[in-house]
């Protein structure tokens, strides 16, 4: 809603711009669902040591796919954009929030992959809690707050990396600081 009231460019360029995204959130969920049922048949079969190897090995495949599609679609935004308008006001739109955000997708790929780790380790409360808190709940208070004092579309676009350089940070934190626990 908070893209609403810029206007119909806006709405259509930020419309655009989240029908491209998905080229980037299927592999990431993929890679997180993948890592969720690896680290939790290794971890039932009682394999730490695959659990770290694939807690590892998923983070990395996983942070640099999002990155190398990233990448790709900030390059290509004008012309991934232009595919759904010919308005330069949407194309603008557009590709200004793909130049925000596309850089950062490895901080979601990376919460999706600790989020998927910890679900597989059995303990789904915390990757919820960290979700519903960072990219619900501090993801509009900051929209709401801020755009009340800078009038700009920008704050919208920065709330995803924000957020999601916030809960990167509580994951490894989580992740480093409580050990796997022991079966049974």
């Amino acid at each position: 809603s908070s893209v609403n009231g810029f206007g119909a460019a806006a709405m259509a360029g930020f419309g655009a711009y989240m029908k491209i995204d998905g080229f980037n959130i299927l592999p990431v969920m993929s890679f997180s669902m993948a890592v969720t049922t690896f680290t939790g048949q290794n971890y039932g079969a009682g394999k730490i040591d695959r659990v770290k190897k694939g807690m590892k090995f998923g983070c990395l495949c996983s942070v640099l796919m999002a990155e190398v599609v990233g990448a790709t679609i900030y390059a290509a935004s004008p012309w991934l954009i232009g595919a759904f308008s010919r308005e330069a006001d949407v194309i603008a739109f557009g590709v200004r929030q793909a130049h925000t955000i596309t850089l950062f997708y490895c901080l979601l790929a990376f919460s999706h992959c600790c989020a998927g780790i910890l679900r597989g380790l059995g303990r789904p409360v915390v990757p919820m809690m960290v979700m519903l808190a960072v990219w619900c709940l501090l993801r509009i208070t900051y929209i709401t707050v801020t755009l009340h004092f800078i009038r700009d579309i920008g704050v919208v676009f920065w709330a995803y990396p924000l957020t999601w350089s916030i809960s990167s940070v509580l994951f490894a934190w989580y992740i480093l600081h409580c050990p796997i626990p022991k079966l049974g």
